[in-house]
């Protein structure tokens, strides 16, 4: 049975029209999204901004096709369900996963649309417009309702930061008494894995470029700091370690970080890969791998599981989610700038009009 609220029919929304600079988001008025029998619509308070939204704005990503609306990291009300919908949605607060499976195979049955048999999900923002809008629709299996009186700000940014952060812990097996490195800490990411291995009891080691981050580093729970501008911070774990190096790392920066994760690594090791800061590639030597038994797993998001049990953590307040900045929706451009300059910690959003 079809339930919604009042709709109009058009929106504000802020396009990416083509790969460049901030200026190529332009804010437009466009028609509301259309939702089939298996689809929701959501009305947008908060859309949260991280470095993979200006990497897609720069053309790093081959799937991405301007024109569309970014966005992947949404909060907002249901106000409308579809004929297939299960009931208890409309109104209901609401998050997102950060992708979108075909709603059927094993992968996604088990909230898991990242493992989607069809080999590859649509990312929200990049391969379907996303949140950078007052309305988004999805399929219904799509969204996560918010656990009761959690704040909208807070909770459009849980998925990209705590949830995955929380979904690479578990992929890494990282356990209270290991120490564990994270490169790019003092990125979104980044201060939400600390707070996160922190709470779970693990000793963190993190890894910074800027010396001015290493203050704000040690109060989201940072054992020590090691600062890196070089990204040669494999000599500084094996000194913190007294030489037994780490057992696993959380590498957030990817590419130009990876080979020096696996160097900081004590024999039987895994690096995590959980984000890729340039979008660039690397090589590295198969033979490190075997000599030593180290494991390289990639992470792309959380399981629906995961997200939800995120969610309980953030609103709880036994981990504080990281908002720096507050923009309206059509200052977008002035968003990306701002993270572009690199002066931002944590996350900044987007706020639609009744939220400003």
């Amino acid at each position: 049975m079809v339930q919604q609220k009042v709709v109009p029919t058009e929106m504000d929304a802020v396009r990416l029209s083509a790969f460049g600079s901030p200026e190529v988001l332009i804010p437009q008025r466009v028609a509301t999204p259309g939702a089939g029998s298996r689809d929701v619509v959501i009305r947008v308070a908060y859309c949260g901004i991280c470095r993979h939204d200006l990497l897609s704005r720069q053309g790093a990503f081959p799937t991405v096709r301007p024109p569309i609306t970014p966005g992947h990291q949404i909060s907002g009300h249901v106000v409308f369900t579809g004929a297939d919908v299960p009931p208890g949605l409309l109104d209901r607060p609401v998050t997102t996963m950060l992708v979108v499976g075909c709603g059927e195979c094993r992968g996604c049955l088990a909230g898991e649309p990242a493992n989607c048999a069809t080999g590859r999900p649509a990312f929200l923002g990049d391969d379907r417009d996303g949140g950078y809008a007052e309305y988004v629709a999805v399929p219904h299996h799509t969204v996560v309702p918010l656990p009761d009186g959690m704040d909208l700000m807070q909770a459009a940014v849980v998925n990209c930061t705590l949830g995955t952060a929380y979904h690479a812990m578990v992929r890494g097996g990282f356990a209270a008494g290991e120490t564990v490195v994270v490169t790019g800490a003092s990125g979104g990411v980044g201060i939400h894995a600390v707070k996160l291995l922190a709470h779970t009891g693990v000793r963190v080691l993190a890894v910074t470029s800027r010396e001015e981050k290493v203050p704000m580093l040690h109060r989201v729970g940072a054992d020590d700091v090691i600062v890196a501008p070089d990204l040669e911070f494999a000599a500084g774990v094996r000194e913190r370690t007294g030489g037994a190096r780490a057992d696993g790392v959380l590498d957030i920066v990817g590419a130009r970080s990876l080979n020096e994760s696996l160097r900081a690594l004590r024999d039987g090791g895994r690096v995590v890969v959980l984000g890729n800061v340039d979008g660039g590639a690397t090589t590295v030597k198969p033979a490190l791998l075997i000599l030593r038994e180290l494991s390289i797993l990639g992470t792309r998001s959380a399981t629906k599981a995961q997200l939800s049990q995120a969610l309980e953590l953030a609103s709880s307040g036994r981990i504080v989610v990281e908002v720096s900045g507050v923009f309206p929706l059509r200052e977008a451009a002035r968003a990306h700038a701002e993270m572009d300059s690199g002066r931002v910690e944590g996350r900044v959003v987007l706020a639609t009009a009744d939220t400003v």
